[in-house]
């Protein structure tokens, strides 16, 4: 018989197959016969099943994109023009030379009016125009007359202009300065980093004593307590002095100090309480010096020998003269070889005539006193160039007035000798340096 087909059996790719089925079928009716309590249960002291925990890589999450960051608002930029007023020239005029729109200049005009002295600009004057890049509006302007006046003007949101006064912070405090002497005391003092302004304020306070055209030597040492007016820490000038020393080869030591009595009257006194005031000044002119002397001597413009019965002091046309003493106007105005003169007469019988004058600011019969200014130096008359010459008349006749004598002023009352010592002793202290004490 022929055997069997090959294909009737079973074949070799469905063997798997059914077993696959058969094993599929039995672990179903396991679990049937364990649901339904046919299969035996584990004995309870049987070890518990052991678990593992495996952990699986997480899955990346997609990659958001980055936000970028918000754009920076545009940086303004400003450009800024520092001008002075010209001479004869306007605040107007300055702003309309700046380019400025007809409706700016106007503007800050009205904004400034009320607040700025229109009437006291001058040569000199600072300017400080700011405006944004590529326009030609204001943005800021301020005007500066000193380190303690200026005025600005702002734009606000709106577009209208705001003017106002810079507040200044003035601050007052005391100090202490003290040079030697090499050249003149202004150059000194400059050297030492001080306003040559002090050198006329402390000559003024020895006027009495110490005349600075013919007493000062190199190498005199001067001390000076003074107050000093600064602003935004400059120095801004000069206040009181409250204490002063010269100390020269040809005056010997003058120490004076300021001295307010009770009654509110101040003056300056030595430490004795002695009054630095004298009837007369040691000189008519703050700063000069001298350049002919007491006696005979040729004349520069007559060329022969006469009497010089004054003192010349040689200073710039126009340099302030002032009165020596309280007196009384006798003459003013042009009065032959001296030109335009003053003659003043005095309480205590003294005369003083003060000649070549280029003006005359006082009238006959006019009281005057010490220190007030009665012309200004010139060269009318006889003579040679721009000078004063000054004489002193004494029961009609010239004296030298380098040699008068002259009292001083009532010293310090009894009744305030006590309150002087209290408050003069902590300006001695300052003045030589010394520390003051602290309660």
């Amino acid at each position: 018989m022929p055997g069997p087909r090959r294909d009737d059996a079973p074949g070799r790719r469905t063997l798997p197959v059914a077993l696959a089925a058969i094993g599929f079928l039995s672990v179903l009716t396991l679990a049937g016969a364990g649901a339904a309590g046919l299969l035996p249960s584990l004995p309870r002291d049987a070890p518990e099943p052991t678990f593992r925990t495996v952990l699986l890589p997480t899955p990346a999450l997609p990659t958001l994109p980055e936000q970028a960051p918000p754009e920076a608002p545009p940086v303004e930029r400003f450009r800024a023009l520092t001008v002075r007023l010209a001479r004869n020239q306007t605040l107007a005029q300055a702003l309309y030379k700046l380019q400025l729109p007809a409706a700016d200049v106007n503007g800050i005009v009205e904004a400034l009016t009320g607040l700025f002295p229109f009437n006291r600009s001058r040569p000199g004057d600072q300017l400080r125009v700011e405006r944004r890049e590529g326009e030609a509006s204001i943005h800021r302007l301020s005007v500066r007359q000193g380190p303690a006046d200026e005025w600005i003007v702002e734009r606000l949101d709106d577009g209208s202009l705001r003017a106002s006064k810079r507040p200044a912070d003035l601050v007052t405090a005391v100090a202490r300065v003290e040079v030697t002497i090499e050249g003149s005391l202004w150059s000194s003092l400059e050297k030492a980093g001080e306003l040559p302004e002090l050198a006329v304020l402390a000559s003024d306070v020895l006027a009495w004593d110490v005349d600075f055209y013919l007493d000062v030597r190199s190498g005199d040492h001067l001390r000076v307590l003074a107050q000093k007016v600064s602003v935004d820490d400059r120095l801004l000038r000069y206040g009181e002095i409250l204490a002063v020393e010269y100390d020269g080869a040809a005056t010997g030591e003058k120490r004076l100090f300021r001295y307010t009595d009770p009654s509110g009257q101040s003056s300056y006194y030595d430490e004795n309480g002695q009054s630095a005031r004298r009837g007369f000044l040691k000189s008519p002119l703050k700063l000069a010096h001298i350049t002919s002397g007491f006696g005979n001597r040729v004349h520069p413009l007559l060329g022969f020998e006469r009497a010089h019965q004054g003192i010349d002091y040689g200073a710039p046309a126009g340099t302030p003269v002032w009165a020596v003493g309280d007196g009384t106007v006798r003459q003013a105005g042009v009065n032959g070889d001296c030109g335009k003169s003053v003659t003043l007469r005095h309480r205590n019988g003294l005369e003083t005539v003060y000649c070549h004058l280029s003006s005359v600011t006082v009238s006959v019969g006019r009281s005057v006193s010490q220190k007030e200014v009665i012309g200004t130096v010139g060269s009318t008359g006889l003579a040679t160039g721009p000078h004063l010459h000054f004489a002193v008349r004494k029961d009609g006749r010239f004296v030298n007035p380098l040699k008068l004598e002259v009292p001083r002023d009532a010293p310090v009352a009894p009744e305030n000798l006590d309150d002087f010592r209290e408050k003069v002793a902590p300006l001695r202290a300052r003045l030589e340096g010394l520390p003051l004490a602290v309660d």
